[in-house]
């Protein structure tokens, strides 16, 4: 009986130590709003339907990072981060836009990802599409020892 109770204790503990040590293992990452710039000269202004598209890609990038366990978000001016994500995207054309995505180890001061991508057309389609592979590259760059 006393044995159990010593198993049941340890593992109890252990169970806990396990569980303090997965929130502890769990890294910070700071996010900022990316940047857009529009270098296309198209006749109409279309600043308002960019600016939308540009937070709605920044909520679902910041979604997708913060489903993985692994990470937490947190603001970019809070110290601790280990990592900093940032990134800006530019219009080029009537359909090519560009953008500039790095991930930078804060600790090592060391830039761990730093891509340049083009997506095509200028539609929440097209703007959703480039969302879910840029955050795809970003966890990938993340998770690399």
């Amino acid at each position: 009986m006393h044995r159990t109770r010593s198993l049941l204790s340890f593992l109890v503990l252990l169970a806990a130590g396990l569980n303090g040590r997965a929130v502890a293992a769990e890294t910070t990452i700071a996010l900022d709003d990316f940047s857009y710039t529009d270098t296309s000269a198209e006749p109409v202004d279309q600043s308002a339907a960019h600016e939308r598209r540009l937070q709605a890609f920044m909520v679902a990038l910041r979604r997708d990072i913060a489903a993985d366990p692994r990470y937490r978000l947190a603001p970019s001016v809070q110290e601790g981060a280990a990592f900093k994500v940032i990134g800006g995207i530019q219009k080029t054309s009537t359909l090519v836009q560009w953008a500039k995505v790095a991930v930078i180890d804060v600790g090592a001061r060391k830039v761990v990802m730093d891509k340049l991508y083009t997506f095509r057309g200028d539609n929440d389609e097209s703007w959703e599409r480039a969302e879910v592979f840029v955050s795809r590259e970003v966890i990938a760059s993340l998770a690399q020892p």
